[in-house]
């Protein structure tokens, strides 16, 4: 059995209360985060490819996704998008939400849709190619 001394307790205490407050801090900045709802995108992946990119400042749309993997139905509205129908087992995707702000995702494992709300476009307009520098 394991026995605690007080400063090993000390220490416990101390990490989680120093990663809390840097879970708070990151949430707090991402809120704070200014962005003009007309630049934002959402981009439909399927399978690790590019289904479909969706401007989210658009009026009200349904898209169906109908691939070998599944069918899903996703409802773009209010500067937003939500996964409002899914055939997988378990319909966790659903359970997501609605997101409307860049970085939030929506996925759907069992038929491999990853739903991703981005600045106007997908990664690859925004990708310069380069991983690293090294000297």
């Amino acid at each position: 059995m394991l026995k605690f001394k007080r400063g090993d307790v000390l220490l416990i205490a101390l990490l989680v209360l120093l990663g809390s407050a840097w879970l708070i801090y990151h949430q707090i900045q991402g809120s704070r985060q200014s962005y003009d709802p007309a630049t934002l995108r959402a981009n439909i992946n399927v399978n690790g490819a590019l289904y479909q990119s969706v401007s989210l400042d658009g009026g009200e749309q349904t898209i169906e996704l109908d691939t070998e993997y599944g069918h899903n139905v996703l409802k773009v509205f209010n500067h937003g998008i939500q996964m409002v129908a899914a055939d997988c087992p378990k319909k966790i995707s659903m359970q997501m939400g609605f997101i409307s702000r860049p970085n939030e995702v929506i996925i759907c494992v069992p038929n491999r849709v990853y739903v991703e709300i981005v600045h106007g476009g997908n990664r690859a307009t925004h990708d310069s190619g380069i991983d690293a520098y090294v000297h």
